[in-house]
This record gives structure tokens, sequence and C-alpha cells, in this order.
């Protein structure tokens, strides 16, 4: 059974132009703004590809981030080094496309 989605790393082989996700903001920053912060080492965008049409059906990014030891929970703290911070990955943007809400890929992803 082939699976109904493939999670890649955004491509220019990806078509960005026609997704939309309903939100604005979310849609505008997939057209224009997501390769930038990829080049600048920002953000990394994965999407998710329908196997059936190649079209991009939702995509999210990632960056890396760090959180303050002091900030986690002290059960958590003391399974960790000892540095000043530890290091994390950062979800910042998640959008479906309308062609493909309520299919659970949001919470896939």
């Amino acid at each position: 059974m082939t699976p109904a989605f493939a999670v890649e790393a955004l491509a220019k082989q990806h078509a960005r132009a026609a997704f939309t996700s309903g939100v604005a903001a979310l849609d505008r920053y997939f057209r224009e703004q997501v390769t930038q912060d990829m080049r600048r080492r920002a953000a990394t965008c994965f999407v998710a590809v329908e196997q059936a049409t190649q079209q991009v059906a939702a995509y999210y990014t990632l960056a890396a981030a760090s959180i303050a030891l002091g900030d986690l929970p002290e059960a958590l703290q003391q399974k960790l080094p000892r540095y000043p911070s530890v290091p994390a990955v950062r979800t910042g943007r998640l959008a479906v496309a309308l062609s493909a809400a309520g299919r659970g890929l949001g919470a896939a992803l």
C-alpha cells in the first residue's frame, strides 16, 4: 500500500504558488519568504507531498533553539548535563492546504 503523502525537504520542484491554507500570512510566507529563511539558515522547511498529484499538501518549518536549563522542570533538569542551556528544535510554522484539510495531516506532521 502506497502512503498518501511523502514528507520531503522543500526543493525547487515543489510548486509553492498554488498553495492555499486559508491563512493569508502562512500562504504568503510559504510563497515569498521561506526560501530566504532557508538560505540564511534561519529555518528548514519540509513539505508533505500528495503522492497521487505531487501537490504540496502541507508544510512546516523547523529552527534551532535553546532552552535555559533553569526553565525546565526539576525532574528533567536532573537527567541533563549541567550546561546553562540545552539544545532544542522549534516548529516555526505549520500549514495544511485547504484541499488536504480534515485528513489528519497537520496532526501527523
